[in-house]
């Protein structure tokens, strides 16, 4: 069964290189990530996504784990296109199994 988390990061502008440890990755995980501005809400858990003039993508997804590194995650770039700083959130999705095959 597929898992997600969700990340609420601070105010971003431009390429920003991001990592989340998360024990569910390994070096060889599938892992998708999508990126989203949000609205700042009281209390904390009335944040909600939504579209703005902005273009927010999630770029450079590297699964990270052992035995190459010792924390289990993933590093990634998001990107803000946008003058200011903005409030983004992620969703990281690890798939269930490392690919069937790997082709070089």
């Amino acid at each position: 069964m597929p898992q997600t988390v969700r990340k609420f990061w601070g105010p971003l502008k431009g390429r920003t290189p991001l990592n989340m440890n998360w024990n569910a990755i390994n070096h060889d995980s599938v892992v998708l990530i999508t990126a989203a501005e949000y609205f700042v809400a009281a209390p904390s858990t009335n944040e909600h996504r939504f579209i703005g003039g902005a273009t927010i993508t999630g770029e450079n997804i590297a699964p990270h784990g052992p035995p190459f590194d010792p924390n289990h995650g993933v590093t990634f770039v998001v990107n803000v296109d946008w003058p200011s700083p903005l409030t983004i959130v992620t969703d990281i999705t690890v798939l269930d199994n490392p690919p069937v095959q790997i082709l070089t």
